[in-house]
């Protein structure tokens, strides 16, 4: 299962950062971006976000592809470098909770798939 999760602090901030780690990344990754085309390890590119539903535009921000096994988890991860407003970072959660085999981490959880 491929799990999401904000990455970064809670609360005000000018960029955000959603971490994807698992098998399905390159389906989050393709679904959000409206984009099939494979990313560069280690290159932010920057891209338009979608709801996976509505085809609404969320944000546009940057995304960055870590695979396997030379990630924090050991597993592909991907990182979305979104605005950090509340309503922002939200619609971008609610938006991967939408896409098949993708579900919120529990805590720790991407702690313990690194150990």
């Amino acid at each position: 299962m491929t799990i999401f999760a904000l990455s970064s602090g809670r609360g005000r901030a000018g960029v955000s950062v959603i971490r994807v780690s698992g098998p399905n990344i390159k389906k989050a990754i393709a679904v959000m971006t409206k984009n099939e085309k494979r990313l560069s390890a280690r290159v932010a590119t920057l891209s338009w976000f979608y709801d996976p539903k509505t085809d609404e535009r969320i944000d546009k921000g940057l995304v960055i592809v870590f695979p396997a096994p030379n990630s924090f988890t050991g597993e592909d991860v991907a990182e979305f470098h979104i605005h950090g407003g509340f309503a922002v970072v939200a619609g971008f959660l609610e938006a991967l909770s939408k896409i098949d085999g993708l579900r919120s981490a529990e805590a720790g959880e991407f702690t313990r798939r690194a150990f």
